[in-house]
């Protein structure tokens, strides 16, 4: 049975300690635990606090995590992240990044999304939700990514929504796409 070649965690700012040094022990706990491939700091409430962002660079260095910063390229560049996961409205700015980034990553919600994305430059896409998952609407299932051939891609594909356990990860290996990205599935 094969395993996933790349890990990706997205953090949560309502499921991960507000404070330095908790933030320290419980993220480094998860990145020695699941030693992903990258990791993107994401506060969807837009309240980036300095101290957290040093902790979760520090951190990624320590344990060689590629960092993104989700949907904020000022921050990213400012904080001397390797890159950005842009969301839906940024598809046009894929260009402009890669100019300043290593690493730019995608989010898409279709087949269309995805190859765009593609076509626009990006080096990692996340396709969901693939499993139901909280307020994000109808999964599209395991089934579509039987369709999708990672070597059809520049981009490094990433399923993601909805992977919990390794329940969901078994049902991926069912099919090409070999990388997942999760937020629920780093923390239990």
């Amino acid at each position: 049975m094969r395993k996933p070649i790349k890990a990706y965690l997205i953090t949560d700012a309502f499921l991960y300690p507000k404070f330095p040094l908790e933030f320290r022990r419980f993220y480094q706990a998860i990145l020695h635990k699941h030693k992903p491939s990258f990791a993107a700091y994401r506060d969807k409430t837009m309240q980036f606090d300095s101290q957290l962002l040093e902790v979760f660079l520090e951190s990624n260095y320590r344990f060689n995590v590629v960092s993104l910063l989700n949907s904020n390229a000022d921050l990213a560049l400012k904080f001397g992240f390797e890159g950005v996961h842009c969301n839906g409205e940024q598809l046009e700015q894929i260009q402009n990044y890669k100019k300043i980034f290593r690493y730019v990553f995608y989010s898409a919600h279709s087949m269309q999304g995805l190859e765009r994305a593609d076509k626009m430059g990006a080096k990692g896409i996340t396709i969901s939700p693939i499993f139901k998952s909280p307020n994000k609407g109808m999964p599209l299932g395991i089934e579509f990514l039987k369709h999708i051939n990672p070597k059809d891609y520049r981009a490094d594909i990433f399923a993601l929504g909805g992977i919990i356990t390794e329940t969901e990860i078994n049902m991926l290996r069912q099919t090409k796409i070999q990388n997942f990205a999760s937020i629920r599935y780093f923390i239990k």
